[in-house]
């Protein structure tokens, strides 16, 4: 706005002074000079007077206030390089910050991973050593139980063989009295049962608590299946149906008697304890590629699907507060592991779960 009034004041300026020249210069000569001829020249004269005079003070007037312009561009450029300058030096501190927090941040982020990798560590290692620390603790129970058994097996086996002795006497004098009863040959075939049972059940004992860790034990395993069954009789119920479907012939192979013994106990008695009610376990063994196969299935409750990937974790257990530690079928796996063999689980809700144990011939 000052601008425009600048410019009005300047042109107002000059029309008042150009016609007050006018004005004033024509009288002043109309009044000395009455020659036409000499009149016409000094009005020339007057009018490049006129232009010069004004040239002269517009052009120191316009100077003026040129400088006075040229001088706040200056101002101005100069207030603008210093404001380019901070601007660099402020983005250049800024940059500097930047570039600190980001080593800053990088060296943080460095110390997380090596956090995180040294936990991940620290968590695997514990978890490593819960799992030793059970497994130890387990060798020592077998290593009691074999001690144990070895001592009951000695102590058990004397008045076992008293009754199988009196058993047969007694059998001998019946037949030598030539006693013909049902009943009696009822009771005599109960206490000889008896006898076979408990027999059997040392038998399993003895095998499944040998404190061996060879693995080069020459292992049939259709008697550590019916030993494990003898065991687990405890646990068999009388609504459960045990369908035996074994191979016509031997199956022998390399591994260790009593950690086999631990596997199809841990199996069967798992198989056993999923059926509440009516059901059946069906175990069937074969041949197959220098490999042996024994397939254990049950009618029971079965196992989720986001649940049976975890099973064979230690500590876990799908089972009730107080009723499975969880390390079952962990060592189950790593005893199946050891003997270079594979297990296999499938399950479906309400159905039942089948376990199949591949067990190389050969090592």
């Amino acid at each position: 706005m000052k601008h425009f009034k600048f410019e009005h004041r300047i042109t107002a300026l000059y029309l008042i002074l150009g016609a007050l020249w006018i004005l004033f210069s024509d009288k002043v000569l109309n009044y000395f000079l009455f020659d036409i001829a000499s009149l016409s020249r000094f009005q020339t004269f007057k009018g490049v007077f006129y232009v010069v005079t004004t040239a002269i003070f517009f052009y120191f007037f316009i100077t003026k206030h040129l400088t006075k312009l040229r001088n706040t561009e200056q101002e101005l450029e100069n207030h603008k390089q210093h404001l380019v300058q901070l601007v660099q030096e402020k983005t250049k501190n800024l940059d500097e910050a930047i570039e600190a927090i980001s080593n800053t941040n990088q060296k943080l982020n460095d110390k997380n991973k090596i956090i995180k990798k040294q936990n991940t560590e620290l968590k695997e290692t514990l978890k490593a050593l819960k799992e030793t620390q059970f497994q130890l603790i387990q060798i020592e129970k077998m290593a009691s139980l074999g001690i144990l058994t070895a001592g009951i097996s000695h102590e058990i086996n004397n008045p076992l063989n008293f009754i199988l002795g009196g058993l047969t006497g007694l059998q001998e004098y019946i037949r030598e009295s030539k006693i013909d009863d049902e009943k009696v040959e009822l009771y005599l075939k109960s206490i000889k049962t008896g006898i076979e049972r408990a027999t059997s059940i040392m038998n399993g004992l003895n095998q499944m608590s040998r404190n061996n860790d060879d693995l080069n034990e020459k292992c049939d395993l259709h008697a550590i299946i019916e030993n494990s069954l003898a065991i687990s009789k405890g646990q068999w119920k009388n609504n459960i149906e045990i369908i035996r479907k074994f191979a016509a012939y031997p199956i022998l192979i390399p591994g260790n008697v009593g950690k086999l013994h631990q596997v199809f106990i841990n199996l069967i008695v798992n198989a056993f304890q999923s059926i509440e009610d009516m059901g059946s376990v069906t175990i069937t063994t074969e041949m197959k590629h220098d490999n042996a196969i024994v397939t254990i299935s049950d009618t029971g409750c079965g196992i989720s699907k986001d649940k049976l990937s975890k099973i064979t974790d230690p500590f876990y257990t799908t089972k009730e507060p107080g009723h499975g530690t969880g390390l079952g079928l962990s060592i189950t796996y790593n005893i199946i592991q050891n003997h270079k063999g594979t297990i296999n689980f499938q399950s479906s809700l309400n159905k039942g779960t089948t376990v199949t144990v591949l067990l190389p011939t050969k090592f």
